[in-house]
This record gives C-alpha cells, sequence and structure tokens, in this order.
C-alpha cells in the first residue's frame, strides 16, 4: 500500500491504517526508536506509541512524506520513553542530556507564529549543517538526533571524549548565534 492510500485510511478513521503503517514502516520505526534507547523491548513500545501518535494526529495533519514523519514520531517517543525510564532511574540519562544540551536553542510558544518559527528553526538548521565539515556533521547528528553518548561518539570518531565536548560546545554556540541573526533564540 502507497503513501497516499495509508493517509487516506487515517482520514477515514479505518484501523487498518495502523497496521499498514506497521507493515510499511516497521522497520524504520524500530530502527529510529532503537537508536535512541538501546533496547529492543523498548524501542518495540516507541514504535508502536508513533502508530499511536499518528492515529491521533492524522487528521488534521496530512504528512506530504509518511515514512519522514513515522520516523520523527518514532524519535519522539523513543525520547519520551527515555525520558520516562530516566525519571524511573532505569536509564543512563544520555538522552535527557542531549536534549537539555539544545533545549534552549530555539524559542518556545505557542502562538500562530510557531508553525512559521519551526520552518525557519528548520532552515537554519539545516544550513547549519550543510556548512559543516562531514566530520563535524556526523558528531552533532550523532549527539542531537541519534542521541548518542559522548564516550561512544568519541570511540566512532577514534577522538578523546574532550575534543568531542569541545567540538559540541563550539557548534551550539555557532548554532545560537546563527538564530540570534534569525531572531529565534530565546534567552
Amino acid at each position: 500500500m502507497n503513501d497516499t492510500e495509508i493517509i487516506k485510511l487515517y482520514f477515514d478513521r479505518d484501523e487498518r491504517a495502523i497496521s499498514e503503517t506497521r507493515a510499511s514502516f516497521g522497520g524504520l520505526l524500530l530502527s529510529v526508536a532503537k537508536a535512541v534507547l538501546r533496547d529492543r523491548r523498548d524501542a518495540e513500545e516507541a514504535a508502536w506509541d508513533a502508530c499511536m501518535a499518528a492515529w491521533s494526529s492524522i487528521p488534521p495533519n496530512k504528512p506530504a512524506n509518511l515514512a519522514a514523519y513515522m520516523g520523527r514520531l518514532a524519535r519522539n517517543a523513543a525520547i519520551d520513553l527515555a525520558r520516562r525510564n530516566t525519571r524511573l532511574k532505569r536509564g543512563s540519562g544520555e538522552a535527557e542530556a542531549a536534549i537539555d544540551e539544545l533545549g534552549d536553542l530555539a524559542c518556545k510558544s505557542n502562538t500562530e507564529d510557531e508553525a512559521v518559527e519551526r520552518l525557519v528553526f528548520r532552515r537554519v538548521l539545516n544550513g547549519f549543517l550543510s556548512g559543516l565539515t562531514k566530520k563535524k556533521r556526523a558528531i552533532f547528528v550523532k549527539r542531537y538526533w541519534y542521541l548518542l553518548p559522548v564516550k561512544e561518539i568519541a570511540r566512532d570518531m577514534l577522538m578523546s571524549e574532550s575534543a568531542v565536548k569541545t567540538q559540541l560546545s563550539r557548534m551550539r554556540a555557532e548554532l545560537r548565534e546563527l538564530l540570534m541573526k534569525e531572531d529565534i533564540y530565546c534567552e
């Protein structure tokens, strides 16, 4: 079944939408969630939560790219589960730490302009990432998309933990500066 047909099932409130989503995107959802959570059972739970989030959000949303939309829902579900696990003292806290590092960079508002702010933020972030060297971009994405621990990034990139922390700090400062220029940074 193609994306348009699956989205139509959601709009028709046909419960087959969930099974078709899992059939089409189950591997993607699991791999995205597992990158954040590192535990297969937790990743499976987050993948299921992503399907439930799709059921709740389509409609009114009508994603142009269902795979990207589902990947984002899976990542958000995995982050939420990692936060719950951390609160329950079961996690290492890496996901929470990485999110906190970037958390203050973009304004969060509940105004009508929120969608515009997200688009501007996305444009600035994409421009920022495209301006980084391949190595710096890999470090940034490993930390802030895959939420990997600094220790693991250092091992993967054949760097010291201190060097990785320094690179991340500098990149956050550069991104903060760009966001300030676009007037979407909150102090």
